[in-house]
């Protein structure tokens, strides 16, 4: 959770406040501007409009949703995998995310997780007067909101991609909050972090949403095989939440519009493909976009004993 955004002292002892409990307005001691400003910031706070509370999402300063505890039993779990949607552009086709959904309904998936890049980003990003069709945060938040609205049996888990933090570089708020706050209004789950990084544990292990090293993409000469590898021999292969030592069997990447799964160091790397630009910048022809991955994990004891993950792209390519 970004603390340094927070303007006021004020603002600070009321977000340590929510982490200990759900606050009112009242308890809070902050004006209904100084609370807006405050869930613009953050992205993690949440009302509850019955009983007039403010509280802190299940993410945390530790970035980590606890999705499922360990289970002595054997568990299998499943989830859709999305990444780098760009909702208000034109590389966006609505109609393959909607048959992706549909696919996962059918299928009985109940988790979808997205791992950054959800809207297309700041009308000053690089060459974005090439292709957006909605150039505000709410235009884009928009989009995802009518679209998640039509699947409220989904839970969704989503982090920032750099195209989702270009809107609060230029002093507008994220749209991603604004999906979240119009979601959770509707009663349906959508949980965001404002951060590129997010620990979900699933029964006792630790699935990492990650989107990118911070390194360019898109280009032929990239190489996603070896920034994983140098990014993954110095990383450890756990993580501490609330003093209880979890292993990362997954990690789930965006950014690099390309197909992955590997496992390096016993962890299980996807990422999924999408559009693909050569050096200049400019789309290439034929490449399919927005892409997905049906994952199923067996998991006992904290443990995975077996994973299978299906590359679904758009309607010709699965019915052919």
């Amino acid at each position: 959770m970004k603390d340094e955004f927070l303007t006021s002292q004020k603002a600070t002892n009321a977000l340590s406040k929510m982490r200990l409990k759900e606050c009112t307005l009242e308890e809070l001691e902050l004006t209904k501007e100084e609370i807006d400003e405050l869930i613009s910031a953050t992205g993690n706070i949440s009302y509850d409009k019955v009983t007039n509370r403010y509280y802190i999402t299940k993410f945390n300063e530790r970035n980590y949703e606890i999705i499922s505890f360990a289970s002595k039993e054997v568990v299998t779990e499943k989830w859709l995998e999305l990444t780098d949607i760009y909702l208000g552009s034109t590389f966006c086709e609505m109609d393959t995310l909607k048959y992706i959904l549909d696919l996962a309904k059918k299928e009985g998936y109940t988790n979808v997780h997205i791992s950054g890049d959800l809207c297309a980003g700041h009308p000053s990003f690089k060459k974005q007067d090439l292709y957006l069709t909605a150039k505000t945060a709410q235009e884009q938040a928009d989009l995802a909101v009518d679209l998640f609205s039509q699947y409220p049996e989904f839970k969704y888990y989503c982090i920032n991609g750099e195209r989702d933090l270009s809107f609060e570089k230029n002093n507008s708020i994220n749209p991603v909050v604004l999906v979240q706050r119009k979601l959770t209004d509707k009663g349906i789950e959508f949980h965001h972090i404002n951060e590129t990084v997010a620990n979900l544990v699933i029964r006792g292990v630790v699935k990492r949403m990650q989107h990118g090293t911070g390194r360019l993409a898109y280009t032929k000469s990239y190489k996603i095989e070896k920034e994983m590898w140098q990014q993954f021999e110095n990383m450890s292969d756990n993580v501490i939440i609330e003093k209880r030592n979890y292993n990362i069997g997954f990690v789930q990447f965006g950014h690099y519009h390309v197909t992955c799964l590997q496992k390096l160091g016993g962890i299980i790397i996807t990422s999924t493909s999408g559009m693909i630009f050569d050096d200049k910048g400019v789309l290439q022809e034929n490449t399919s976009y927005p892409s997905a991955k049906f994952s199923e994990a067996t998991i006992k004891n904290g443990k995975v004993i077996r994973f299978v993950t299906e590359n679904v792209m758009n309607p010709k390519d699965v019915i052919m």
